[in-house]
């Protein structure tokens, strides 16, 4: 890795662990493609040096990726300290730009074959959980000279900030994942607006897709691993003092407030 790169690793790193954050980088020191955003997240994950619990996905749609403008899905890791079971209360100076997400959630139960999968390999492996995701960013608003690119948020981690994931669902297999019914909630406010159709995909379907791609990187998927497959709902802001709970058909609620 360069030094540009490493220096800007260290920076995201930094800015990762205490809370902060840094200048949207000079377009001749961002990275320019995924080989260059993957080093970069790498590189800020080893510095990090948290375990990583798994992994999420955005812009796992095609038609997300080309309002978005991103030329592919956006991978980031979960590190243990940023994820929590069932209901979570998180600082909200940690988390700038936190906006929440309604997510599949699965978990690896049993070690994958080392090699490329499929969805058949998946179908006894991985439990379902409802899931929260916080996304983040390092980078602080308004600063830098250009607007930040796939490549600038591959390379802060995917935009990751936090997770919250439900119990564990083991009978999911004759779900009806691309119309199951959600309530996500901030407060008393009305019902977060929920994608569908064009906007979502069969899950099972980007946990395979995803892994193979870490595959492809030379990263393993380890059993107990979990990965989130991309937001269901609409980005939405959530502030101090403000909190969310997200229901999926008649599981248990999620829970995550900021304070």
């Amino acid at each position: 890795m360069n030094e540009t790169f490493s220096d800007l690793a260290e920076q995201l790193a930094a800015a990762w662990v205490n809370g902060t954050t840094i200048p949207l980088p000079p377009e001749d020191a961002a990275p320019r493609n995924r080989v260059d955003a993957y080093a970069i997240q790498d590189r800020m994950a080893e510095i990090v040096g948290q375990p990583v619990v798994g992994w999420k996905v955005g812009a796992s749609v095609p038609c997300v990726q080309l309002f978005e403008g991103h030329d592919g899905p956006l991978p980031g890791r979960i590190f243990a300290d940023r994820c929590h079971n069932t209901r979570a209360t998180l600082q909200a100076t940690q988390f700038h730009g936190a906006k929440i997400e309604t997510e599949y959630a699965f978990r690896l139960t049993q070690p994958l074959p080392d090699r490329p999968i499929s969805t058949a390999d998946l179908q006894d492996k991985l439990t379902f959980h409802p899931a929260i995701e916080l996304s983040a960013t390092r980078y602080a608003p308004g600063t830098g000279n250009r607007a930040a690119t796939s490549f600038d948020g591959i390379a802060d981690n995917a935009t990751s900030g936090a997770v919250v994931l439900g119990d564990a669902i083991d009978d999911w297999h004759n779900l009806d994942f691309e119309n199951l019914p959600l309530d996500a909630r901030i407060d008393d406010s009305p019902p977060i607006q929920a994608y569908s159709g064009a906007f979502r995909r069969n899950p099972i379907d980007i946990v395979a897709e995803t892994i193979n791609d870490l595959h492809t990187r030379g990263i393993k998927f380890e059993t107990d691993m979990c990965l989130l497959t991309g937001s269901l709902t609409l980005p939405t802001p959530l502030r101090k003092g403000q909190s969310l709970v997200i229901r999926i058909a008649e599981y248990p609620p999620v829970t995550l407030a900021l304070t």
